[in-house]
């Protein structure tokens, strides 16, 4: 990962060694050019950074323009608040999400309630019910807590 920055100052970000071929079709540039030649023409390597832990339900985490300091330009980020729109857009996805992992499970399980299977009908039955109360929990759809299944 690069960054266009003549003068220390960020042009274009993220870049790369291709978009400096494409902006540059009269030069003739090696196959790995070195740092040296790189900066000889403004760009550099970006060093790559953690994100931060941000809030999927009302957060974004967002990469911005790398930072330059001690010599060495750094990738950085921003968290900023989503929007009520998509707060909630979020907020629908993620329990559609969850009722698909329940729903799964409970079909996964479908066979443990036939008149012939040799599971512990009743055990199964605790399990398939935790699996239905899943939306009732505190934390839905953030912070769901799985029912194990009994043992086979």
């Amino acid at each position: 990962m690069y960054v266009l920055a003549p003068n220390q100052i960020v042009e274009t970000f993220p870049y790369s060694i291709g978009a400096l071929r494409r902006d540059n079709p009269n030069t003739s540039f090696p196959a790995a050019p070195s740092d040296q030649i790189l900066a000889d023409w403004g760009v550099f390597p970006v060093a790559q950074s953690e994100p931060p832990v941000c809030d999927p339900a009302d957060e974004d985490c967002l990469q911005i323009d790398p930072v330059f300091s001690g010599g060495l330009w750094t990738q950085a980020w921003e968290i900023r608040p989503a929007s009520e729109e998509e707060i909630e857009g979020r907020l629908a996805r993620k329990q559609d999400e969850v009722r698909a992992e329940r729903n799964s499970r409970l079909t996964n399980s479908d066979w443990t309630q036939l008149s012939d299977s040799p599971a512990d009908h009743g055990t199964w039955a605790v399990y398939r019910q935790e699996l239905r109360e899943v939306p009732d929990q505190e934390g839905f759809p953030w912070n769901v807590i799985w029912p194990e299944p009994p043992a086979a």
